[in-house]
C-alpha cells in the first residue's frame, strides 16, 4: 500500500507510516489494483569521473530501494536514471500522494546519497502493457521540470558548505577545511561552487567575511582590528584592502556612517 510521508529526519530509511483508515465505503473503482510509475533522474554536474558517477548511482539506488521497500519495484534505466513502479489502488496512488512521495524521495536522496534529482510521475497503469507509455510520461515530466528549475539549480554539498561558512568564517577556514568536514575532495567541492554558486569558493568566503564585518561595524563597538580578527584576517592591512574593494569605503568610513 502507499503510505503518507514522514519526516526524513525521524525515519531516514523507511517508507512513511500507513495513513489513518478511510471508513467510507470504497467503490469498485477505488479498490481496483493499479500501478503507477515514477522516474528519478540524477541531475548532471561538472564531474566527469566514471568512478564518481558509479558511486552516486549506487548510493541513490540503495536509498531508493530502502525507501520504496515492498511498495514497489526500483530498476535502473541507465547510469543517470531510475524507474519505479508502485503498486496500489486508485485511491492510494492519487496525484497528490505521488507528489508527496516525490518530495520525500527528493529530500532523502539529497540528505543521504548527496545527489540532486529531478522526479517525474507517470500515468496510472492497468497492466504492464502500459509500462512504456507511463514511463514516457514520467520522463517527459522530468524534462519539463528540469527546464523550469535550471535557473534555481543547487547542490547539497554547496548548500552545506555555505551553511558552515555562515556559522564560522574565522581564521583557519579554507576550502580544504570545509571539504574535510563534508568528507569530499577539495578540488571537487571547488568545481561544484563554480557550477552551482556561479562564484569561486574563495570569492564566496570573502563575501561572507565582508558581510559579517559590515554587520559588526554597524552593530557593535568592537575595534576594527578586533573585527578583522573575528572574520578571519590576521593582517589588518589585508583586511583594509579587501573591505575597501568590497564596499568602496574604508572600514573607518563605513563605521562612521552609523553615527
Amino acid at each position: 500500500m502507499m503510505m503518507n510521508t514522514l519526516s526524513a529526519e525521524t525515519q531516514p530509511h523507511r517508507m512513511p507510516n500507513a495513513p489513518l483508515p478511510d471508513l467510507s465505503e470504497p467503490g469498485e473503482e477505488e479498490i481496483r489494483r493499479i500501478q503507477r510509475t515514477m522516474v528519478v533522474k540524477l541531475a548532471e554536474d561538472d564531474s566527469n569521473a566514471a568512478e564518481e558517477l558509479e558511486l552516486k548511482h549506487f548510493a541513490a539506488q540503495n536509498v531508493l530501494e530502502d525507501l520504496i521497500g515492498r511498495a514497489g519495484t526500483v530498476f535502473s534505466v541507465h547510469k543517470h536514471t531510475f524507474g519505479i513502479v508502485l503498486y496500489g489502488t486508485r485511491k492510494e496512488l492519487t496525484d497528490e500522494a505521488m507528489e508527496r512521495l516525490g518530495t520525500f524521495l527528493d529530500s532523502c536522496l539529497a540528505k543521504y546519497a548527496k545527489v540532486r534529482v529531478r522526479i517525474g510521475i507517470g500515468d496510472p497503469m492497468d497492466t504492464f502493457l502500459d509500462l512504456n507509455k507511463s514511463l514516457a510520461a514520467a520522463l517527459h515530466a522530468v524534462e519539463c521540470r528540469s527546464s523550469r528549475c535550471a535557473a534555481d539549480a543547487t547542490h547539497p554539498f554547496v548548500e552545506e558548505a555555505k551553511a558552515l561558512l555562515r556559522r564560522n568564517c574565522g581564521d583557519g577556514v579554507s576550502l580544504k577545511s570545509i571539504a574535510k568536514q563534508l568528507f569530499v575532495n577539495p578540488a571537487y567541492l571547488g568545481r561544484l561552487f563554480k557550477s552551482y554558486a556561479a562564484v569561486s569558493f574563495n570569492d564566496y568566503l570573502v563575501q561572507v567575511r565582508m558581510e559579517k564585518a559590515k554587520e559588526l561595524l554597524m552593530t557593535t563597538d568592537m575595534k576594527i582590528y578586533e573585527i578583522a580578527h573575528e572574520v578571519g584576517y590576521r593582517q589588518l592591512d589585508w583586511f583594509y584592502k579587501k573591505f575597501k574593494e568590497y564596499t568602496g569605503y574604508s572600514a573607518k568610513e563605513f563605521k562612521s556612517r552609523r553615527l
